[in-house]
């Protein structure tokens, strides 16, 4: 049912749900890559104020350009349907990780500083990450780190343009 909303993909596969929405693997067919379809559950979209909060922060997350942070490719809106293309990671989360195995130190060793280096990247930009856990920590096939979901991301900037939608309790 979500194949005519995206006439540029071929949805592929159903990779997670959460509680913001799911994520699909799809082909994006004209630059034949895969990539990551991320649509926003309909009621979170019901607030008079969400779609321009949705249009300033996929905006400013797609100016998120390091290699340890997950790629938003393209983002908008299908029918009633909110929704971003990012870059697809082969591989696996952190969580999925730790739970299938010990984490070895030297493989620690290796990811802490990954994370770390986006984070600050992002920081160094005025976002924070506001909801970093395993999950949202995904290692490609060749262990280099990609952090997800930048949905509930604060603009720290505090701007005047920062404060013109206020949503106590907000989450996008």
């Amino acid at each position: 049912e979500l194949a005519p909303h995206f006439p540029q993909l071929e949805i592929e596969e159903l990779l997670g749900q959460g509680g913001m929405g799911a994520v699909y693997k799809a082909r994006q067919k004209n630059l034949d890559r895969l990539v990551a379809l991320k649509i926003i559950k309909l009621e979170s979209s019901a607030d008079p104020a969400f779609a321009e909060r949705f249009h300033r922060e996929a905006k400013t997350l797609a100016k998120l350009n390091h290699p340890h942070i997950v790629a938003v490719h393209d983002f908008g809106e299908a029918g009633e349907m909110y929704y971003f293309i990012m870059e697809y990671v082969d591989g696996t989360d952190l969580r999925q990780l730790l739970e299938g195995q010990r984490l070895q130190p030297e493989q620690a060793f290796a990811v802490i500083p990954q994370i770390c280096e986006a984070l600050q990247f992002a920081h160094d930009k005025g976002i924070v990450h506001r909801d970093i856990k395993p999950e949202n920590i995904l290692l490609d096939k060749k262990g280099q780190v990609k952090i997800a979901d930048f949905g509930l991301a604060k603009l720290a900037s505090n701007t005047p343009d920062d404060f013109t939608l206020t949503g106590t309790h907000q989450v996008m």
